[in-house]
């Protein structure tokens, strides 16, 4: 089994090169960097470390950054990381293992802050035990920023939703989950930027998670407004 991480980025420099070398510690078979016309150095960092990296504004968003990735990879599964976000050790033979069930169409895992230890009890809650609910509910949301799925069954669905501003990560796992099994794995752990939950504040964040999540689960209608944050 090849795998390839897709990783859409934009403008960021500051955090996309430990992303990188994390995955490349742990020893991924290709790494697709799709940047959305950054100028800030994260296209030049991201050559250091990708096996493939395409830059244009036409990647506006992480909906058509990731269906690029989809198109221009390689791997017989396909997984997505954020340029904000680490997997730790341990995260690829997790996935490996997942996928070793030939019944088992898309993983993901939990997501645990990267900088700020005060924010682990809500993302204990909403990145781990929600999605885990989520998956048992027969609802899954796998987080756009930590799953992986085999690629037929990205291209039997048609990838992610281009026409939705946000939660088109959790429209493409309900779209696979019924053509497969969706499993939630333990071990393929990653810490993500909280800079989102502290730029909104955790009232706002939670009020967000809730209201458009239950909006996607029940009725698989998003939000249509979400500001892109830098």
């Amino acid at each position: 089994m090849r795998t390839s991480v897709v990783m859409p980025s934009y403008r960021e420099a500051r955090y996309i090169g430990r992303s990188l070398r994390a995955l490349r510690r742990e020893g991924v078979d290709e790494i697709v960097v799709v940047d959305g016309g950054s100028d800030d150095g994260t296209v030049e960092i991201a050559r250091e470390y990708a096996d493939v990296v395409v830059s244009s504004r036409i990647f506006d968003s992480p909906a058509k950054a990731r269906n690029e990735g989809i198109r221009i990879s390689s791997g017989d599964v396909v997984a997505f990381v954020d340029a904000d976000t680490v997997v730790a050790e341990g995260w690829m033979k997790a996935l490996a293992e997942g996928f070793g069930d030939e019944r088992v169409v898309a993983v993901g895992g939990p997501a645990y802050p990267l900088d700020d230890g005060r924010l682990l009890a809500a993302y204990v809650l909403s990145y781990d035990f929600l999605v885990r609910a989520t998956i048992a509910l027969g609802r899954p949301h796998l987080m756009g920023f930590n799953s992986a799925y085999r690629r037929d069954a990205l291209l039997k669905v048609g990838g992610f939703r281009e026409d939705v501003p946000v939660s088109e990560d959790a429209l493409l796992s309900l779209a696979v989950s019924r053509i497969g099994e969706v499993r939630f794995l333990p071990g393929m752990v990653v810490y993500t930027s909280t800079r989102r939950v502290r730029s909104r504040g955790l009232g706002e964040s939670i009020f967000y998670l809730v209201y458009n999540g239950l909006s996607v689960i029940l009725r698989e209608n998003p939000f249509r407004v979400y500001p892109r944050i830098t």
